[in-house]
């Protein structure tokens, strides 16, 4: 690892650890859930740890792309060109994410926008377990992503 990127990676590697503790955190809310009843505790929490999750994600774009690609999109739709260029970097740059990994990103940075700008108790669990049922595989994925990136920086 060259060493101007040891602090980088470090700031990537605490905010991998808070995505994790949050992920445990959603399967212990998940596992309590009905569909068959209306319930005021499970789902605005399911709703949090799914925007802790994407909120975490975003969190290791931007500080690689501040401090790797040297920029940060900026204005109104900087969340989605965010994901655009962690597959579609700078020249000479080297890629966070596959495009596959973005397009599977898409709905959590959808879910992201709906849950900030609504009300709690507009969350609907049955939508929220349709994006939790590819969360493991969406996580294991983008970690072997990263890794695969710092190991293309050595």
């Amino acid at each position: 690892m060259k060493e101007k990127y040891k602090e980088l990676r470090e700031d990537v590697s605490d905010e991998e650890k808070a995505i994790e503790e949050a992920l445990e955190k959603l399967f212990k809310v998940v596992s309590k859930f009905d569909s068959h009843k209306e319930d005021y505790s499970t789902e605005p929490a399911m709703g949090t740890y799914l925007m802790n999750f994407y909120n975490g994600i975003e969190n290791i774009l931007k500080r690689i792309t501040k401090k790797y690609y040297l920029t940060v999109p900026k204005g109104e739709s900087w969340h989605k060109e965010l994901l655009a260029l962690s597959f579609n970097p700078p020249e000479g740059k080297i890629p966070i994410l596959n495009q596959d990994i973005v397009s599977r990103l898409y709905p959590y940075r959808n879910f992201r926008h709906r849950f900030i700008s609504g009300y709690g108790f507009q969350l609907k669990g049955e939508k929220m377990v349709e994006l939790i049922d590819d969360i493991e595989s969406l996580w294991s994925d983008i970690k072997k992503a990263v890794s695969d990136f710092w190991d293309k920086l050595e």
